[in-house]
């Protein structure tokens, strides 16, 4: 018999879940992407390798999705369409984070919100625009999605110690 978290687990992630994981992380994405273009430009070359390549070339490819098996075991993925997750990951990966790849999530992760807002104080509307999409975006992955989330070595994994080793 399955466990009742295999059970959820196979039956994927509703439209609003998708919605609410894409639709906040693209808009926290293109309003910080967009302020920085407007204020400073030239500063928005980090930014692009933080948060336009950091995801996909970096958490996508190399770090969380891989060891995911909602895309590997059931053919599902709230952050992105799986269609595009699929053809990022490259091969699957079973092991444990090392410290540089916990350190470089962690950098990737804290960088997303944190590099754009000195850009974007002297544009109110982008800054509060940007830190709601920022904060529907955090507060859905710690109070929703990671604690169910399947990657038990991701660093932000919430599910409780007791559900991991059951």
């Amino acid at each position: 018999m399955k466990r009742a978290s295999e059970c959820t687990l196979a039956e994927g992630f509703g439209t609003t879940e998708k919605a609410w994981a894409q639709v906040s992380f693209l808009a926290m994405g293109t309003l910080g992407t967009s302020g920085i273009v407007v204020e400073d430009w030239p500063w928005i070359f980090p930014y692009i390798l933080i948060f336009w390549y950091g995801i996909p070339g970096g958490i996508m490819r190399h770090l969380n999705c891989p060891r995911c098996p909602h895309l590997h075991r059931y053919g599902d993925c709230v952050q992105a369409p799986v269609s595009l997750t699929k053809r990022l990951v490259k091969r699957r990966k079973t092991g444990p984070f090392s410290r540089s790849e916990k350190l470089l999530f962690l950098s990737i992760f804290i960088l997303i919100p944190a590099y754009p807002v000195f850009w974007l104080v002297s544009h109110i509307g982008f800054l509060i625009a940007f830190l709601i999409a920022a904060g529907a975006w955090y507060a859905g992955q710690f109070l929703h999605f990671c604690r169910r989330c399947r990657v038990f070595d991701c660093p932000f994994n919430r599910v409780p110690v007791a559900r991991r080793t059951s």
